[in-house]
């Protein structure tokens, strides 16, 4: 089966990496705020008729007493609301031009991934939560076409389901601990849309007024090791145990800017692309597998393994697959055997 990538031109090219420096800065500048000022200053006068400097963390309400007032402290206060406002206008500043540059994605016409993903990855970016919570599926297929400056044709592209996976051997982030009231996965994602209910049928899956489904895997392995952190985040989610979910959980990571039919961008998180197509080849083989969905397997497989001999010269794969250790021998034998021969 042949595929169709359709090349962006020069000025695609420039307008993506112009919003992929904008973006990142806008990222960054946010997460340094959210880190350096999630707290307040003020004077608080003590019983004995003098005022101390404090130190008043804004989730927790809890104050930390740095000093009587003096020259010292004064101007230790004063330092921190310059700081504070410098930064809050820059982010005004990232934040007009992000928006100036979402009229020019749509005008340049590289708006490819659903809103929906991208107001999900945006919140995901704003709370680095970026390598622990990532998707999988068809979704990883827009990751993949940003990277080498292509368009796949539309008929391969993801559904409405979004396949979230929480990686069990990643922690939650300093910022999300510090910033968010959310207690649950259910709660975050009414975070970013107040209309996201969970399904009646399965626990791990949530449906927006829209119709959108996301499915959140927490996967019940012991295949990766986890520290002695609690999860509190997947608290509300029924583990599962899928087949094949421990070669996701230990895959390589591959992170790239999406731009989403609203000019917004966002940068997704997803499985490495060539063990995504290992993992597809495996996928479509299995007996109880929909034939429909054993069809599309296959092709995302061969898509991939396409994109990457076509448009992804850093990776060789008869190189690279013999540093993939997570994957059973058969599975990249079979892999080898199948996809990558036919498709050379």
């Amino acid at each position: 089966m042949s595929f169709l990538f359709l090349p962006y031109n020069d000025a695609q090219i420039k307008q993506r990496t112009n919003a992929k420096m904008l973006y990142a800065s806008y990222v960054d500048a946010l997460n340094n705020y959210n880190l350096r000022f999630r707290y307040k200053m003020l004077w608080q006068k003590h019983k004995d008729g003098y005022e101390l400097l404090a130190k008043q963390h804004l989730k927790s309400g809890k104050r930390e007493y740095l000093g009587r007032r003096s020259q010292e402290m004064e101007h230790i206060r004063l330092d921190f609301e310059n700081s504070k406002l410098k930064v809050k206008e820059r982010l005004s500043a990232l934040k007009q031009k992000l928006n100036k540059e979402e009229k020019l994605n749509k005008i340049e016409g590289i708006t490819r991934t659903p809103k929906e993903l991208i107001a999900i990855f945006a919140k995901i970016n704003e709370l680095g939560l970026d390598n622990k919570v990532i998707a999988i599926g068809t979704n990883a297929l827009f990751a993949y076409e940003a990277r080498c400056g292509v368009a796949i044709e539309q008929e391969h592209l993801a559904t409405r389901d979004i396949d979230l996976l929480n990686r069990k051997d990643k922690g939650i982030s300093f910022i999300f601990n510090e910033i968010m009231t959310t207690k649950n996965a259910h709660e975050l994602l009414q975070s970013i849309d107040s209309s996201f209910e969970k399904s009646k049928e399965a626990s791990y899956r949530f449906i927006n007024n829209d119709g959108v489904w996301i499915e959140l895997i927490n996967p019940m392995s012991d295949s990766v090791k986890q520290e002695s952190f609690k999860d509190n985040l997947f608290e509300d989610v029924m583990p599962l145990a899928m087949k094949g979910m421990q070669w996701l959980e230990n895959s390589r990571l591959f992170k790239e800017l999406i731009v989403g039919d609203n000019g917004k961008c966002a940068f997704m998180t997803t499985v490495h692309p060539l063990e995504f197509s290992i993992y597809k080849n495996w996928l479509s083989s299995q007996e109880d597998r929909d034939y429909i969905k054993h069809t599309r397997d296959m092709q995302q497989s061969k898509l991939v393994t396409r994109l990457i001999q076509e448009h992804m010269p850093n990776i060789d794969i008869k190189e690279d697959i013999k540093t993939i250790r997570h994957f059973k021998k058969e599975l990249i034998e079979n892999y080898m055997n199948t996809i990558f021969k036919e498709s050379n």
